[in-house]
This record gives structure tokens, sequence and C-alpha cells, in this order.
């Protein structure tokens, strides 16, 4: 069936979180041919890579938090914006930067649909979900939808990610499986996310640490960020230079991965689908922080198909507890094949095709995925 050229407008920002599903699935629409605008808050440094490369229509909303009455000047310039553009339908990756141009579409009665990265939805998602009428709110998690209003029209499309990164991801899976049971060593890949993790550092270096000392087989590559580069290369890890890797950021994170044995990571939701569509074991620490602890909820879903462990960072056992589940890692073989297995067995179906299939109005847009 031939798919209807539609004008769509695309509202995110704030953080990679928002920023990259809504580019992700851009590169789906446009390659099908639909007429693209995009709607950022400006306020966010995250937010620049996406707007120099953008090349189409671009708006700079001024959106802040959502109780900051400055919202009413960015409600005002998207829907100016909107005027012009006309599109057939908005959609908004969730967060307090899609609050406005939800309110402007809504008040030119323009369709929205809603897109929500976390298995507990934000507060803006909720917010808009209840009080402003949605044609359908995209989930990635199963378990979204229970925590949504029920009379909302609740779409399973899960993460989209970029072709780039999924390509490298699968390319990870593959060089992944052809090395297992190939090399003498254990490869453990610590990322904090682009930002790195100052708690998570400071949780897993030293056990990582003592466990290189003890086996010369053992391989770190240790993802940091800038500010704790120093500290651990030239204290935690100073007594196994050849064997650990620190730096700030990875670029090529699909090498990285096929190059793991085990991954321990935070519990974004960008980081659950990577590790998902890489199937690489992983030990996930969540960011206590994180606003209502849903990166501890977006961990169950690998946890509960059998393919993570999730350990609380602010447990007073919790360096005890890393140890003993990464030396339960490091010592079975087996385990970690069950693992990589379990995620393997997921459903590999291109989440981006699947939220684009949603809004140029298939119904077959749902999928089962996490």
């Amino acid at each position: 069936m031939k798919t209807t050229k539609k004008r769509i407008a695309l509202a995110c920002g704030g953080t990679g979180g928002h920023i990259n599903p809504a580019l992700a699935v851009a590169e789906t629409l446009r390659g099908q041919g639909h007429a693209l605008a995009l709607i950022l808050s400006g306020t966010r440094a995250a937010e620049r890579p996406a707007a120099e490369a953008w090349d189409g229509p671009l708006l700079k909303s001024g959106a802040r938090p959502i109780t900051d009455p400055r919202n009413l000047f960015a409600v005002l310039r998207c829907r100016a914006f909107l005027k012009t553009f006309a599109p057939d339908v908005l959609v908004a990756t969730g967060g307090y930067t899609s609050v406005a141009p939800v309110l402007a579409a809504r008040w030119l009665g323009i369709p929205v649909i809603l897109h929500e990265a976390n298995s507990l939805p934000g507060k803006a998602t909720r917010f808009l979900a209840k009080h402003f009428r949605v044609e359908a709110v995209a989930t990635s998690f199963e378990e979204t939808e229970a925590r949504l209003p029920g009379n909302v029209r609740v779409v399973r499309t899960g993460l989209p990610l970029r072709r780039s990164v999924l390509d490298a991801l699968d390319g990870a899976r593959a060089r992944a499986e052809r090395r297992a049971g190939a090399t003498a060593t254990f490869t453990v890949l610590v990322t904090g996310g682009s930002q790195g993790a100052h708690g998570l550092n400071l949780l897993v270096g030293p056990v990582l640490a003592s466990l290189a000392q003890s086996d010369p087989r053992v391989r770190v590559v240790h993802q940091c960020g800038e500010a704790d580069v120093a500290d651990l290369r030239d204290r935690v890890y100073a007594a196994t230079p050849k064997q650990v890797r620190v730096t700030a950021y990875i670029d090529d994170i699909g090498s990285a991965y096929a190059q793991a044995d085990v991954v321990v990571a935070r519990a974004g939701a960008a980081t659950c689908f990577e590790l998902a569509r890489a199937a690489r074991p992983v030990l996930f620490v969540p960011l206590p922080t994180a606003a209502e602890d849903h990166q501890r909820l977006n961990a169950q879903a690998l946890v509960k198909c059998g393919g993570a462990l999730c350990l609380d960072q602010l447990a007073p056992d919790a360096q005890q507890a890393f140890a003993e589940a990464l030396r339960q890692l490091y010592s079975d073989p087996l385990l970690r094949k069950v693992m990589h297995e379990a995620l393997a067995d997921l459903p590999r179906e291109d989440a981006a095709e699947r939220l684009a299939a949603l809004i140029a109005g298939d119904d077959q847009a749902a999928t089962v995925v996490l």
C-alpha cells in the first residue's frame, strides 16, 4: 500500500534521550518522502548538534521547565511556527520541551502523537496524555501502558535507534558470536553514558582493578567521562595499565560491545535497547537519582528476560554485591551464554519503522519488543 506523503513536525529537546529517538524516526520518515520540521527548545547544549545538522524548517521555542511562566511565549512561538508549516501531525518525544509544541498543536487542532522512551512515563508524557487529546502514545517498554491514563491509545513500537547505530550493534552481535569461546581473555566494558557516571566509577573501579590484578587474562575498558580519567588511570588502575583502557568517551560503541564479555552500565532507555540489540550480557547499576527511579524500571525488562542483572548503587553492601555478581559472571561462561541467548531471542523489529508507520496512519505499527 502506497503511503500518502505527509507534513510532520517533530518536537524534542533537552537531553539525548529525547532527541535521538526523534532524529531516528526522522531518518525513516525523510526516506519515505515526508516533509519534516523540527522544534527544539534551544536552551540546552545537547541540542546544538541536532540543530546544526538539521536540514529543513527549524524552531528554537525557548521552552523551559513546565512551571516557568516564560513557557507562554514558547507556546506562542510554536503556534506561529506550526501555522506556517501546517503539519498534518506533531510528534513529541517527551520531556518539558515537548509541552509547548503540544499545547500549540492542540490549540490549532493538529493531531498529536507522543513517544515515551522509558518504562515509567515521564511527567510531561503523563500530563499531556491525561489533559490533552492525543492520537496515541507510542511506548518502548511493555510495562509502560499500565502507567498511562486508561483512556489513551497505546502502541508499543520500541525505541527508535538511528540506522548507523543499528548497523553497528548488529555488527557487534555478529562479531561477538564469532569470537565466542575463541578467546582466552575476559573483557568487561564499563559505560556511564556520554558524560560518564562518577558514582558508577567509584563503585566498580576498585572491584575491577582487584579482578584484573588477580588474573592477567582480565581486560577492562572503562568509559568514565572526562572528569574521572586521571584518577582512574593513575590511581585506581595504576597496577594494571596493560590490562585496562580508561577513556572519557567511546566513539565506536558497536566495536566496544563486540569485544565485551560483560557490560556494566547505567540503564537509560537507549542503553537498554542497544544492549538488547547487541545481545551483550549486562550488569546494570541504575542511576539512583533518576526521576522516579525510572532507570531501575528500564533495567527490569532485560532482567525479566534473563539477559541482565541489576544492583542498587545506594545499598550498604553495594560494592560487595557488585564484586559477587562480577565474580559469578567471570567464572561461569555458561551463565554468560544463557544471558546472551536470552537477549538474542528478543525480537529485532525496527522501532523507527514501526513509529513511522504509526505516524503515517498505519495501524499495523505495533510489535512485541522488550
